[in-house]
């Protein structure tokens, strides 16, 4: 009985992680027209600063 259970919770967790992949994947595609583009919030160059500044250390 318990491996039915486990099974079962397997199951669900791979279907919810799925669901989940492809409306990512849909998201990605078809963009809300209405919302900007928002560029990654990543700054390169405070990235090289701090890069540099452990590197001298």
């Amino acid at each position: 009985m318990s491996l039915l259970v486990i099974a079962a919770l397997l199951y669900l967790g791979l279907a919810l992680g799925f669901i989940l992949v492809v409306d990512n994947l849909v998201g990605l595609v078809f963009r809300d027209p209405r919302q900007p583009v928002q560029p990654p919030s990543f700054d390169i160059g405070r990235a090289f600063a701090a890069s540099q500044k452990l590197h001298r250390k």
